[in-house]
């Protein structure tokens, strides 16, 4: 796997290196610190599974630029990440076919598992437009049901997931299923390791985040 990330701020190019790891620990990162250095590397012929860049860096005049980069890149996709926290200019910038629009003030175990969703073929509208699809859900033109971070679990799982999301203890979500303690606890853990998040309170984030109610 090999991820193209373009932002002027080397924090951030930081940042966003650890969590493609986290995506994929044999991936490999290059980076670009202007919208000119972008396409030098392009011209140079590599492919990318992957491209991640900011509006705001050197040399990029607009919108116009970055539907170029979609359009060069196709089908590879791309996806924003910015400090924008306009819902308009989000709008905007979803409309020139980027695959996702990430705010950079969005969690990262978040962001990693909206990645994973834009390499499986799906797109990230952030919630705050209010729009169908928003959250780490893949916004689709067909008719297919969209791809979505919660795909890999059992029907068993997303109720324990739901259940979660309600505060209920292990305990609680035992009583309420049917189960003893310790096959809720399995559940749990299956839960974990397939959203690819460290603890119960990053899987509920991600439920909260999809902006959807109920997950079965």
């Amino acid at each position: 796997m090999q991820v193209l990330i373009a932002d002027d701020h080397s924090i951030v190019r930081s940042g966003l290196t650890h969590l493609v790891g986290e995506l994929d620990e044999q991936a490999t990162v290059v980076a670009a610190t202007s919208f000119g250095q972008l396409n030098a590397i392009l011209d140079q012929g590599s492919v990318f599974d992957l491209i991640v860049m900011d509006l705001r860096m050197p040399g990029l005049s607009g919108l116009d630029d970055v539907e170029a980069v979609v359009k060069r890149v196709a089908p590879v996709p791309v996806a924003v990440f910015s400090m924008i926290e306009s819902p308009d200019e989000m709008r905007a910038v979803l409309s020139r076919g980027v695959r996702a629009f990430i705010p950079k003030s969005t969690d990262d175990v978040l962001v990693v598992n909206i990645l994973r969703l834009v390499m499986a073929g799906g797109s990230y509208v952030p919630p705050v437009l209010g729009m169908p699809g928003s959250g780490p859900v893949a916004a689709s033109s067909g008719r297919t049901a969209p791809p979505s971070v919660f795909d890999g679990l059992t029907r068993r799982q997303l109720e324990v997931l739901d259940l979660l999301a309600q505060g209920l203890s292990n305990q609680d979500i035992g009583e309420r299923l049917g189960l003893n303690l310790s096959t809720v606890k399995t559940h749990v853990t299956g839960v974990l390791k397939a959203l690819g998040v460290g603890s119960r309170t990053q899987a509920v984030l991600l439920v909260k985040e999809s902006g959807r109610d109920r997950l079965v």
